[in-house]
């Protein structure tokens, strides 16, 4: 199995003839506050910069360009406390020390170096120690004065472990001075850090827009350009830029690990909840439409709803005031519109205790297709979860199907937001000292699905032994993975002294790019085929398969009032690429005329070349030999069926055990639902999702 995890091997010879590479180290710890390597970017012209740890940095220079006393002097005319070394690249010792585990950080250093040709379709820019990649679509240019408000980036990252992973960023235009500001250069078009010596200049800075979600899926293979444009795809690209530019000191490659076990998921499962059975358990409450905008669109709204209520789930909703007792769903603005109005948002209104979901008029509820519509569906699941936490007792699911006989237990954490200059500093459970507390929040399920939540704080309140051993789990796994960056995602037990943490890691499955990219290039719907070549191969075929000779001839007729040069885009429409006649000619025209005309990308007999099944079903195995913790459990969520794209990447999570053993597997059954992720498995046992919306009523 194909995951983002890397080796990369380093050709130290020709790295030390070609470069010198220097660690800085600023006392004060402010970097951000000043442009410390101004001098080092602009003066020296380093090739790269890369952040490393607090207050250091590493240069990258072209061999000979600067003397570490000249880069020294330079610096310190200006920043006194700065300090300089030289690395050795043969020195092992030096390069544990400040590049990290299997020289993360040097590896980091020299993609940073990479410049792309202006003609290319992807841009990408050494942003002062980022390696960012850009496609034009991503900028987002004001109508009348034509310029730029914000634009977005995929940033190559090497995560602690060697997962390779792109991450989405933002930056807005920004009219106040401070730090953190970035122009793009009027001459050379790049997008860097801004100098003192820019003046009257469009800054920019990171962060994210209101009510403006930015996504690059994670994979697309509708066609080419599709899957250029996905990260998968960008991953692609990156990898053989760093081929063609850094071959000479570098070589990359993709790790693989063992296949995984598939979770078995049962029928029942995999047909999930049926629209007749979620309107039975909407009955017992009964459902009240809430029309707080009395406008024209949401009386079309409330009409439209009420007939998708009445002909999907059987269920004749009232329209009138927020009823205590029933299933409210309310009709209002998006917070877009209460801001621009400033006028008060109903969204924070307290309805503590009631069952309300909102619908507003500015998003697209209601599909023109055959079938309830997937946004009312979700806004279904949602009340009947609320309901169930309100009356602490699971009807979605039916619990006695994990046939468990215990009583499990799921906590998470979240830290407390403090006033201003209010102290909390005290002592964690890991003896260490710690300025903020933090809210536990803990949801116990009985055999019979009846629910308990409760909370605790752990700075405010004195700490039974039970809720000593959850904090201790929280801090003392999160100190041990913070250098991973593995995040903690939760608690789970059944035996408090056999506590399993989930943990969110860096890693992500992988289809194999590679191969999809050669073949959705070599399929590109825009590259056109001969029609003579063409029309040989088809006779040939026809010799080769008679009983496709009805096909033939159709194809002939069609093919005979096309030009000489026939797009593949017109070929598949002509054959007919979902008939089985239309597949074995295209394999036929592959192997003897070496044509492809379509991948087949999700076909079965493919799936050992693409591997798309990386990403489909929940997947688990049991490491033995973890570099961390010695034994975890490892598993993912994937889609549950092949598709032509998939918005987000399969991550992979580990599951240890601060007891005897791990007891994760029995929970598989609760991530094999659909009602979390609407038609999609969830990554997390689903009371989670209890838990997480009791957090939200507290």
């Amino acid at each position: 199995m194909l995951t983002n995890r890397i080796s990369v091997t380093y050709n130290m010879e020709n790295i030390d003839s070609d470069f010198d590479i220097f660690r800085v180290e600023k006392a004060n710890k402010d970097y951000y506050g000043c442009n410390i390597l101004d001098s080092a970017i602009y003066e020296f012209k380093a090739v790269a910069v890369q952040w490393s740890f607090g207050a250091t940095a590493l240069v990258l220079f072209r061999k000979g360009d600067v003397t570490e006393r000249e880069f020294k002097d330079s610096i310190m005319e200006e920043y006194k406390d700065v300090r300089i070394q030289k690395i050795n690249v043969f020195d092992s010792e030096q390069c544990d020390k400040y590049f990290y585990y299997e020289n993360r950080l040097l590896a980091q250093l020299l993609i940073n170096s990479m410049r792309t040709p202006k003609f290319d379709a992807f841009m990408y820019n050494n942003l002062t120690g980022k390696l960012f990649y850009h496609e034009p679509s991503w900028s987002h240019k004001d109508k009348i004065t034509g310029e730029i408000n914000f634009i977005r980036f995929l940033e190559i990252v090497i995560d602690p472990g060697m997962y390779l992973n792109l991450e989405h960023r933002t930056f807005k235009r920004c009219n106040s001075a401070g730090a953190g500001l970035y122009v793009i250069d009027s001459k050379t078009g790049e997008f860097r850090k801004k100098l003192k010596t820019d003046v009257n200049v469009i800054t920019y800075k990171k962060g994210s827009l209101p009510h403006n979600h930015f996504r690059v899926d994670n994979f697309d293979i509708t066609d080419y350009a599709h899957f250029r444009k996905s990260k998968m795809g960008i991953m692609e690209h990156f990898l053989r830029d760093v081929k063609d530019n850094l071959s000479r000191y570098i070589t990359i490659e993709m790790m693989e690990r063992e296949d995984a076990k598939e979770f078995n998921i049962s029928s029942l499962e995999k047909q999930g909840i049926s629209e007749h059975q979620y309107g039975e358990i909407l009955q017992k409450k009964g459902v009240v439409i809430v029309d707080e905008n009395k406008s024209e669109t949401s009386d079309d709204i409330v009409g439209r709803l009420k007939y998708e209520l009445q002909t999907y789930y059987g269920i004749e909703a009232s329209v009138g005031e927020v009823s205590p007792n029933a299933y409210n769903i309310r009709i209002i603005h998006d917070g877009g519109f209460y801001a621009e109005n400033d006028i008060h948002d109903p969204h924070d209104d307290n309805f503590r205790g009631y069952i309300i979901q909102h619908m507003t008029e500015e998003a697209e509820h209601f599909t023109k297709s055959q079938g309830g519509s997937p946004a009312v569906k979700k806004i279904i699941q949602e009340l009947i979860i609320k309901g169930d936490v309100r009356d602490k007792l699971i009807s979605i699911f039916d619990w006695r199907r994990l046939d468990s006989g215990k009583e499990w237990a799921f906590v998470i954490r979240r830290k407390n937001k403090t006033e201003f200059r209010k102290s909390t500093e005290h002592t964690n459970d890991i003896n260490k000292k710690v300025y903020s507390n933090y809210n536990y929040y803990r949801l116990k399920i009985d055999s019979n699905g009846e629910l308990e939540f409760d909370t605790f704080c752990d700075g405010g309140q004195n700490d039974t032994e039970e809720w000593s051993k959850i904090c201790y789990a929280y801090d003392f796994v999160e100190k041990r993975h913070r250098g991973a960056k593995n995040q903690v995602e939760g608690l789970v037990y059944s035996d408090i002294d056999n506590i399993n943490v989930i943990l969110l890691t860096r890693e992500k499955t992988l289809p194999n790019i590679t191969a999809l990219m050669d073949t959705l290039k070599e399929t590109d719907v825009k590259e056109k085929v001969q029609k003579e070549v063409l029309f040989k191969a088809i006779e040939n075929f026809e010799i080769g398969y008679p009983d496709y000779v009805g096909n033939v001839v159709e194809w002939k007729s069609k093919l005979s009032e096309e030009t000489e040069l026939i797009t593949k885009k017109t070929l598949k429409r002509v054959l007919n690429m979902r008939t089985g006649a239309a597949s074995m000619f295209n394999r036929f025209l592959h192997e003897k005329y070496d044509i492809w005309i379509d991948g087949e990308l999700r076909k079965e007999e493919f799936e050992s070349t693409f591997q798309i099944g990386n990403l489909l079903n929940i997947k688990y195995e049991y490491n033995m030999n973890d570099y961390l913790d010695g034994k975890a459990f490892v598993y993912y969520v994937g889609a549950k069926s092949k598709k032509r794209s998939y918005p987000n990447a399969c991550c992979m999570r580990k599951v240890i055990s601060l007891g005897d053993h791990i007891i994760y597997e029995e929970l598989l059954p609760l991530m094999a639902v659909e009602f979390v992720r609407n038609n999609q498995y969830t990554v997390l046992p689903f009371p989670y999702k209890y838990l997480r919306e009791y957090m939200e009523q507290c």
